[in-house]
């Protein structure tokens, strides 16, 4: 499952990172007002990934009791959840999104580009969270290659769309840091309707026929029993990253937080394959448990921990050594390729301690375990980020920002490991 995967994720964080590149060709005002949405459409794209989670949790564990039926309500059940929970966090954000953008230190002539930019990248959450839900439904049951087609296509046409919105080529009117944001609307969109025949119509495995309320309503609470401590599990990751956006542009200011954006960018492109590794993770652990084979989900976790230690160490040498070349990609502003430099020599190397964190998160709420999850991100994110950060950017700028998120990835890698290992039971919970 890990290659296909793998490709979908790259490809889904590929046009993310293409649209930086565009924009930081643009301008650092474009670039940074970018880093100031990131975390505010990431926090939406948690809350996928968190309903993702229990869905694939539910459909795993259903299979894994050879109930087909059961397995396709909760598919149709998904889907109807997704559109619901996402309209509701779409509207809501219109109404907050200014005060938080103030909250985050946004200086005056870098609001407007945000703003125009949340226009349409808000709205996009709703679609691309049809076209995750798709893409989990089919997960559940161990499929790898249709699922993938359905990232990567959203990808691909993302990728396609945003250089003639963002620099008007052809027919297409110049928008800038706008048809960054309409090009992911448009592309998902297509990719959602794409998902949703593949499941609907060509895999069967939604089923809307004799969908009554109280179905509905059953499936929901089987789906959120996970899904509601794995979105609280990836809605951590966001706030915290908006807090230290915000730590950065108040102390700091606009050229470090377009280097934080950079650096951030890389890192989300760094980490696919350990982000593909614990989309895989759950359909196995899940069915494994669901079967009461408790010593091959034991194996499974200490198979994906060595591919995290491997993964780190190879992005580690291969950042490290690309250290002055990777921030000339996205930018030719030289103060912020030199305030970016140090973070190529300081945290990759640690990412074997962030991707064990995910892993087993994602692992254990296949089982129907989510709360060593939430743990996990918690003590990662709020106990140690955040207030190791907050110390680094008093004592030593930038640099000091590296040193807090290496030092976090190392410490809560290590709380993830001995408790995932030592302490976890490794069965599924039943209803």
């Amino acid at each position: 499952m890990l290659g296909p995967f793998w490709l979908a994720i790259l490809a889904l964080m590929s046009a993310g990172v293409v649209d930086t590149i565009y924009l930081g060709h643009l301008s650092t005002n474009a670039l940074a007002a970018v880093g100031f949405c990131f975390p505010i459409v990431f926090f939406g794209n948690s809350v996928n990934i968190g309903l993702g989670a229990g869905t694939l949790s539910a459909i795993s564990r259903a299979i894994g009791r050879k109930d087909r039926e059961l397995s396709a309500i909760h598919g149709a059940s998904a889907i109807l959840l997704t559109i619901a929970v996402m309209t509701i966090i779409v509207l809501a954000s219109f109404f907050v999104i200014s005060g938080i953008l103030d909250i985050m230190g946004v200086t005056p002539e870098i609001k407007p580009l945000a703003l125009v930019y949340l226009k349409y990248a808000l709205p996009a959450l709703i679609v691309m969270g049809l076209a995750m839900m798709t893409n989990n439904i089919l997960r559940a049951g161990g499929e790898a290659l249709l699922p993938s087609t359905i990232m990567i296509s959203g990808a691909v046409l993302n990728i396609i769309i945003d250089p003639l919105l963002i620099f008007g080529i052809g027919p297409f009117p110049r928008m800038e840091i706008e048809g960054a944001a309409l090009a992911t609307l448009i592309a998902n969109g297509l990719a959602a309707v794409f998902g949703l025949f593949v499941v609907v119509y060509y895999r069967r495995a939604a089923s809307f026929a004799g969908l009554t309320w109280q179905r509905i309503t059953a499936s929901w609470a089987v789906i959120l029993r996970v899904g509601l401590p794995a979105t609280g599990t990836n809605v951590i990751v966001p706030v915290s990253i908006l807090l230290v956006t915000a730590f950065i542009a108040r102390n700091l200011g606009t050229t470090e937080v377009a280097a934080f954006t950079v650096v951030s960018r890389v890192e989300m492109l760094s980490l696919t394959l350990l982000y593909a590794l614990s989309a895989c993770i759950g359909a196995v652990t899940g069915q494994n448990g669901g079967a009461g084979l408790t010593d091959r989900v034991r194996e499974t976790f200490v198979f994906c921990f060595k591919i995290c230690f491997a993964w780190g160490a190879f992005i580690g040498v291969l950042l490290g050594l690309g250290a002055n070349l990777v921030p000339q990609v996205f930018t030719k502003d030289p103060a912020v390729i030199d305030l970016a430099r140090a973070y190529f020599w300081i945290v990759p190397v640690t990412f074997a301690g962030y991707g064990s964190v995910f892993v087993a998160a994602a692992g254990l709420n296949a089982l129907g375990r989510p709360s060593y999850g939430l743990t996990f991100t918690i003590i990662r994110s709020f106990a140690m980020l955040v207030p190791f950060i907050w110390f680094g950017v008093h004592l030593y700028g930038m640099t000091g920002v590296y040193m807090g998120v290496a030092s976090a990835n190392i410490l809560a890698g290590a709380i993830a490991l001995y408790y995932t290992l030592k302490k976890t039971p490794m069965h599924a919970v039943h209803h």
